[in-house]
């Protein structure tokens, strides 16, 4: 042994060389029967390295897992066979099997110098519930689940706890100390009053030497892991947060408590507290199967949470745990528990934070903009707002303002921010329509206004003024549009969100309606869901095939359907966004959703001035039309709603493109003639015959009539084209 070590490295190679001896002494037949005593420990060599501050990692392992003397010389011989080509190929000898990568019970009781009555003890080490498996410090084969004798039993050491005992510490994917932490943020979201508990009984059961468990909920986004690491810097000790959905997306994702071992066996090693995520079931379903953008499959996260809560059973320490929603099962896993609820920022608090990251940044908002108005039509947590507010600093630098962030440079960083999945449950509707576009009736004008002020000023009225605690309102806004078709109705909606700066998604109901049951309302609350972390309306369009009334259960399949009525109700009534709802059929939409409703408009049918605006505005300015278009004659003449109005000028419009010429009020009036026909509407022909109709070509011989056109020679001699007659039954065959 040597006087001293100089390094941890060379404390566990040093005991790694008296293995290598042993091993070739093995082979040789030299070896005698001195058994432990000859690889054991220098005590008095690693007292004068810890006198000269040197740090030895194995004694501080022993000590802080509580391993006995067997248990680490068993530690020793597996860290031989990690990284000693010599003791591995002696390994391979005295097993007499190359193909068995790890060490036999057997062949490291010989290493040992074990007698056979300590062989039974060797093996029970290696138990799930003995330190060594406990603390995940070794990996093994169950001996005592398996029928395989104990001697033939294999096992490793953990590659990350022999890099740690040689001083090598690269900590595991998904896993990350905070060390130092850093303190609490002075514009918590947390309540200063919850805080300043939670820190007491943290200070009190430290003192104490007794365990706990803080959950600390919330959604993603919002500081949970911040909230941990400002509780820890309380207590001045370092916190090591690991991320357990990320290490269960491998093929190994059934060992759930080994991964939970693992976890614990990096805060042990770190001397730091543990903070736990992704271990909660997700309130939305999972996929079946684990991929990339879901994380590990539903039953694999159940059993992960039993997992924990068999830890919580018998916390080693101060434990913290992050979920997204409180998890009742923690109740009756230990009544040490401490829950702390994060809540979402409201408006006035993003705008704090967003103030605050531009500040940190060194830049400044321009003064002319209301921040509060903005953060309310972006709902970022606080980890966006920082990015954003990174993305505005950057932009507003390359337009060449120094520090000034002007509100297009906080918009366009916000909006890059969202984060939602709409897209798989809606549609985008393009808001490409202005208040110039719109020939609606004057109440409802003004209640368009009204509503888009209720989107506005819902933070002062609600917040400021106090209504929102006095009453208990939803702070959603909410509309009915009822009418017939082709009356506007979706362009009102694309109109306020242009208005709004917000995005229009109409909800698809192929895509939401199943034929399972709960599936349908599954969908249903994650639009919802999805909606209040985007800056989007929702409208559902054709809502009567949804919201339709409730009738009495005669069977279960009305009972079901009256259960996804009652769904929409309530999360219609806590949803605190913009929703709107279009139908042609208003007496069919359930009189309870009416009541929660805020707005109800009634679209009519245009008459016929205004028919006649509509088909003033209904050409771009790009489309070439004739002087001659008179739209107070087409208003008069055809009774089309606006949607019908607009198909007539596109059919216009490509009369006009095939014969060459602009677009003449013949044109419009025999695409409006068509479509009011296909539309079911009896209507008097007002078109003359063309000029070339009324006078025939005298120098043309007369048409002969024929009962079928040759497809082979399609223009008659007169050069004009043939009628073409479709054939409705089978050519006889010749």
């Amino acid at each position: 042994m040597s006087d001293t070590y100089l390094s941890t490295a060379d404390h566990v190679f040093t005991r790694v060389a008296a293995i290598r001896a042993r091993a070739v002494a093995l082979l040789e037949g030299s070896v005698g029967s001195e058994g432990l005593a000859s690889i054991g420990a220098d005590v008095a060599a690693e007292r004068r390295a810890e006198a000269d501050a040197i740090e030895l990692r194995l004694p501080a392992l022993v000590r802080r897992f509580g391993l006995t003397a067997l248990e680490e010389e068993a530690l020793v011989c597996l860290v031989a066979a990690e990284y000693d080509p010599v003791v591995r190929t002696l390994e391979r000898a005295l097993q007499r099997e190359v193909g068995r990568p790890w060490m036999e019970v057997g062949t490291l009781a010989e290493l040992l110098g074990l007698p056979a009555d300590r062989v039974p003890e060797l093996a029970r080490s290696l138990y799930p519930d003995a330190p060594l498996r406990r603390w995940a410090l070794v990996h093994t084969d169950d001996p005592s689940a398996s029928e395989v004798p104990a001697v033939f039993t294999r096992v490793k050491i953990a590659s990350r706890v022999a890099q740690h005992l040689i001083g090598q510490d690269h900590l595991p994917e998904g896993v990350r100390l905070c060390d130092p932490p850093r303190p609490l943020l002075d514009k918590s979201l947390v309540a200063p009053a919850v805080t300043s508990v939670t820190v007491t009984r943290l200070k009190r059961a430290r003192a104490q030497g007794e365990p706990l468990v803080v959950e600390i909920s919330g959604v993603p986004g919002t500081g949970r892991h911040d909230y941990a690491e400002g509780l820890a810097y309380e207590l001045g000790m370092p916190v090591v947060l690991c991320d357990l959905d990320e290490q269960l997306t491998d093929d190994r994702a059934t060992r759930l408590d080994e991964r939970v071992a693992v976890a614990r066996r990096e805060a042990a090693l770190a001397g730091a507290l543990l903070g736990l995520s992704g271990w909660a079931p997700r309130s939305s379903d999972a996929p079946p199967l684990a991929d990339e953008a879901h994380g590990p499959p539903r039953d694999v996260q159940r059993r992960l949470a039993r997992a924990i809560e068999r830890l919580c059973a018998q916390p080693d320490d101060v434990l913290f745990l992050f979920s997204e929603e409180r998890e009742t099962l923690l109740g009756r896993a230990t009544p040490l528990l401490v829950n702390v609820q994060i809540p979402f920022p409201s408006p006035g608090q993003r705008a704090a934070l967003l103030e605050a990251a531009v500040t940190r940044l060194g830049g400044q908002i321009d003064p002319a903009i209301d921040v509060q108005n903005l953060t309310r039509r972006f709902a970022l947590d606080p980890a966006r707002l920082e990015v954003a507010a990174r993305a505005a600093r950057e932009l507003a630098t390359e337009r060449g303002h120094d520090t000034i962030i002007g509100a297009n440079d906080l918009q366009e960083a916000c909006r890059h921010q969202l984060s939602h999945d709409l897209k798989s449950l809606a549609q985008r509707v393009t808001n490409s329509h202005k208040w110039q576009d719109l020939v609606i009736p004057v109440d409802v004008y003004h209640s368009l206004k009204e509503m888009i002020s209720y989107v506005r000023h819902a933070e002062r009225v609600y917040d400021s003024w106090g209504f929102g605690a006095r009453h208990s309102l939803a702070q959603g806004v909410s509309a009915l549009f009822a009418g017939p078709p082709g009356t506007g109705k979706t362009m009102c909606a694309s109109v306020m969100a242009r208005e709004l700066d917000m995005e229009l998604f109409r909800v698809d109901l192929s895509r939401i309606v199943s034929k399972w049951i709960g599936e349908t309302e599954k969908n249903l609350g994650k639009i919802f869901d999805e909606a209040d972390r985007s800056n989007a309306i929702i409208l559902f369009d054709e809502a009567d095939a949804l919201f339709a009334k409730r009738t009495e259960v005669k069977s279960s399949v009305d009972r079901y359907a009256n259960l996804e009525i009652n769904f929409l109700l309530q999360r219609m009534e806590a949803f605190g966004g913009v929703t709107i709802l279009t139908t042609n059929f208003e007496d069919t939409i359930d009189t309870a959703f009416k009541r929660r409703l805020t707005f109800r408009m009634r679209f009519e049918k245009p008459d016929s001035d205004a028919r006649a605006a509509l088909w003033t505005k209904i050409f771009p300015l790009d489309a070439h039309v004739d002087e001659d278009v008179d739209a107070t004659e087409l208003g008069a003449l055809y009774e089309l709603a606006g949607g019908n109005i607009r198909n007539a000028a596109v059919r216009a419009a490509f009369l006009a493109a095939e014969a060459g010429t602009p677009i003449n009020h013949r044109m419009c009036m025999l695409a409006a003639e068509r479509e009011a026909r296909e539309m079911g509407l009896l209507v008097r022909s007002q078109i003359e015959p063309a000029r070339e109709e009324q006078e025939p070509d005298e120098e043309a011989p007369p048409a002969r009539e024929e009962k079928f056109t040759n497809l082979a020679q399609p223009e008659a001699a007169s050069g004009r084209p043939s009628r073409v007659i479709p054939v409705t039954r089978p050519r006889r065959q010749s």
